[in-house]
Parts: structure tokens; sequence; C-alpha cells
């Protein structure tokens, strides 16, 4: 997933419009349009206020998506749609899903992974 559609899927999980989520971020929605479409990159102060207003981790949003964390851990493109999505989430949110996931393993008994 590129920056730009990272940035997108921020966006999305916050039901936010272009315009609105531009505002938030200090840019214009045709700034935002062109991030979003992979035309231009943001510049660092974006970068900030996407950490500061939407808490996304920097590491997600500017690492490549091949690779997780200073392990350098490969996972699949379905994985990492799954943690995009997963990262883009409002905390509360985050915690509900790894409720669920949870009283899905224990249902199916799936072996422990860790």
């Amino acid at each position: 997933m590129s920056l730009g559609e990272k940035v997108r899927t921020i966006r999305k999980s916050h039901e936010l419009n272009q315009k609105e989520f531009a505002l938030r971020i200090g840019v214009s929605q045709g700034t935002l349009s062109d991030i979003e479409r992979g035309v231009c990159l943001p510049s660092c102060e974006t970068i900030i206020a996407l950490r500061n207003r939407f808490h996304c981790d920097l590491n997600w949003l500017l690492a490549d998506d091949e690779y997780v964390s200073s392990t350098e851990v490969r996972i699949s493109s379905e994985e990492s749609e799954l943690l995009s999505i997963f990262r883009s989430l409002p905390h509360h949110e985050k915690n509900e899903l790894l409720e669920i996931v949870q009283i899905k393993k224990r249902k199916k008994k799936y072996p422990n992974t860790d």
C-alpha cells in the first residue's frame, strides 16, 4: 500500500471527506487529493499533523508494507491490509476488534501462533 493509499485509509476510517480531512491536517483539498493519488508526497508538517490528530503510527505510515518493525518480518498483502486497517481504527475500536478475534480463536481452538 502506497503512502497516499495509507492517507486515504486513515481519512476513510474516520469517515471524513477530503475537504474535512484536509482542514484537519492543514492542507488544501487539492493537495490532499494529490497525496492520495500519489502525485506528490506530504510535507513533514503534514505527516506530523497526521500523527498528532489521527494517532497514526509513523513507522506504518512511512515504511515499506512488506516489512514490519525493526525485525523486518515479511508479511503477505492480506496481512498488510489488515494491519493497515487496524492501525487506522480509533483506540476503542481496536480493543473491540481484538476481543472479537480472541473470542473467535477460542471458539475455533486455533493453535497458538505466538
